[in-house]
């Protein structure tokens, strides 16, 4: 690859996708352009054997009669079949609707009829059945199944049904006059994806994404992390390809960084992956670090006197030396070489462990990180900096981007002049630039009341410190207002929560009420082994939830956190959620964030329990007619 000639998101005015395509096969046609694991092996594609596959499904996607500006929609795993459907897509002018593969059958329906998808690719069996059991109007014309090693079974399937090999015939021409031909009926400003929001707070939006949105956006990555523009870089994929994040890893970003994707074979045994690959650049939100976190700090707490003695000597240096960094900026000379033989002998093989012992680029996004599992990072030596963006800006706004930067803000806005950050006087960040979407699929008002002038009003309340860093406080419509009058945040309280290690999330109510109360779900893997030293018979996460033990634990958690919260923000009372929670049960996104409403009347009987409500039924009774002074009339 040739060096980036791009300084600033504004030159993608200019540039398609399929264009920049072309500019990979014609110079570096041998080179890999993505791995994929396949029965235990990494596989490597060259971009001319991208290329080549792009092509023969773009051709088919023409031959079904799939016409430029029409939605095709992908439902499938992490897989490189995914990402070729979608590059296929774009270059033949279609419309790519990324669905999550855990969708159900009503999500997937609703998918299908707000975008009017004409076609379908799914990824394996499974998402085969949910497709066709969604598509109730026979709308789709075929659906195509990613999965190489899927048979068809006789009397199972619509005849619409084809396999990927049935539906591509391998192509036998040229590849860049293909991509050429396709390129010169492309515009920059072309519609390419319809990437739903998450879905947290009402029905998902279609945020409409053009060639310049998906490129633009991408290229704010290399604004805060330059380095992905000159050293080549490993990135797992893992996370869903209908999240922004992951299509920009494993579709726009390479095509102008030297990132090299590597395609998980089934996302859920990513951390396998992860221990394979070592990957040098990574993003991901922050409950997988958090993950991570526990993962090394349980295999600590399993190693021998020794170890633990030399680890708790090893943390003890980096302390020091960490907060050196980041009150001067530069650590004492003898302390940095007592730090490093530290990190060689210490923390690296427990880095390893995880596969992140090579990682060089780490970021999170998409949630508030708990403070404590950044600087946990950091004092092992993984420069784990915070970021801020959206689906409807594609890549982000802000970034950390110096070193051993402090935990609990998003960093400053990008170096780029094509881009614009500023702060309404109600806190309301909002941002203008070239990688926003152009607005909410069949949603008029939506769209205008998020873009409005050029600005994408982000809906999320900031404070910006005297250093210029800005901090994320709350989703401007999520501010709890109680029946004190009291406005307060959630997202603070449940963030001073989640720095206990063992809560992994937490939902705080209090709107309209007396006080604030809290449902707790607890972490699955590192309270397990704390509760089976104290009580053998606790096997499995709903023990944990009914445990006195369990909860008296999580009681002084939560008594700590109160101690560092305003006296009106303090948490009077609280329950640990009886399930973990996941996006199977309606009350996570794909990507770990809360999904509030669906939370509160899920466990709704739970949050009852919570509040002493003896004023509020006296009243009731009152105006019903049944408390003893309901007799009395006035005179």
């Amino acid at each position: 690859m040739r060096a980036a000639p791009w300084t600033s998101g504004s030159q993608f005015a200019t540039t398609t996708i399929p264009a920049l395509l072309i500019e990979r096969v014609k110079n570096d046609a041998d080179t890999n352009a993505f791995f994929q694991k396949r029965a235990g092996e990494w596989i490597p594609t060259t971009w001319k054997g991208y290329a080549n596959a792009v092509c023969s499904v773009s051709a088919a996607l023409r031959e079904a009669g799939v016409a430029r500006g029409e939605r095709v929609a992908i439902m499938g795993d992490v897989s490189c079949e995914w990402v070729i459907a979608d590059m296929a897509t774009i270059c033949s002018g279609a419309v790519t609707v990324g669905i999550y593969f855990t969708a159900s059958v009503e999500e997937v329906r609703y998918y299908l009829e707000d975008s009017g998808a004409r076609l379908a690719f799914a990824g394996s069996a499974e998402q085969l059945r949910i497709v066709e059991a969604a598509d109730t109007s026979r709308r789709l014309v075929k659906i195509v199944v990613l999965d190489p090693s899927w048979k068809r079974t006789l009397g199972e399937t619509g005849t619409n049904v084809v396999s990927l090999a049935e539906f591509a015939s391998d192509f036998a021409g040229d590849e860049v006059a293909y991509l050429r031909e396709q390129s010169r009926l492309a515009k920059s400003t072309d519609l390419v994806s319809l990437g739903y929001t998450s879905g947290t707070t009402g029905a998902p939006k279609g945020a409409m994404l053009t060639h310049l949105s998906m490129l633009a956006g991408a290229f704010t990555w290399p604004t805060f992390c330059p380095a992905i523009l000159s050293e080549p870089q490993r990135m797992v994929v893992h996370l869903p390809l209908s999240h922004t994040v992951a299509r920009l890893q494993g579709t726009t970003l390479p095509l102008i960084a030297k990132t090299v994707p590597y395609f998980v074979d089934v996302s859920a045994d990513f951390a396998k992956c992860i221990q394979e690959v070592r990957p040098t650049s990574y993003m991901a939100p922050p409950r997988f670090y958090q993950k991570f976190a526990t993962q090394i700090i349980n295999h600590v707490n399993g190693s021998s006197e020794v170890e633990q003695r030399n680890y708790k000597l090893a943390l003890g240096i980096a302390r020091e030396v960490l907060a050196d960094r980041l009150d001067a900026g530069t650590s004492d000379p003898f302390k940095e070489k007592l730090y490093a033989t530290c990190r060689e002998l210490v923390f690296k093989p427990l880095l390893a462990t995880i596969g992140f012992d090579d990682l060089r680029y780490p970021y999170t996004a998409s949630a508030p990180v708990p403070p404590e599992v950044v600087t946990l990072f950091q004092l092992w030596g993984v420069n784990l900096k915070e970021n801020y963006g959206q689906t409807e800006m594609v890549g982000g706004n802000l970034a950390q981007v110096t070193d051993w930067s402090r935990p609990g803000n998003s960093g400053v806005p990008i170096d780029d002049p094509a881009w614009e950050t500023r702060v309404l006087p109600d806190g309301e960040m909002i941002v203008r630039g070239p990688g926003l979407f152009i607005g909410y699929w069949n949603k008029e008002a939506e769209t205008n009341a998020a873009l409005r002038d050029g600005w994408l009003y982000t809906g999320d309340i900031v404070d910006v410190g005297t250093d210029g860093s800005y901090k994320l406080i709350d989703r401007k419509k999520e501010l709890i207002n109680t029946a004190a009058g009291k406005t307060i945040s959630p997202v603070q309280i449940e963030n001073e929560l989640r720095q206990s290690p063992y809560i992994t999330e937490a939902l705080v109510i209090g709107e309209g009420r007396k006080y604030l109360t809290a449902l707790i779900e607890v972490d699955g893997t590192l309270t397990m082994d704390w509760a089976r030293t104290r009580d053998p018979s606790i096997t499995r996460y709903a023990d944990l939830a009914t445990s006195p033990i369990v909860i008296d634990l999580i009681r002084e958690e939560v008594e700590k956190a109160n101690a560092r919260l305003a006296r009106a923000e303090q948490i009077k009372a609280f329950r640990l959620f009886p399930e973990e929670l996941t996006p199977e049960n309606g009350v996570m996104t794909a990507t770990r964030k809360k999904r509030r409403k669906p939370l509160i009347a899920r466990y709704e009987g739970i949050i009852a329990g919570l509040y002493d409500d003896a004023e509020e039924q006296l009243i009731k009774e009152q105006l019903a007619g049944s408390g003893p002074a309901a007799s009395v009339r006035p005179q």
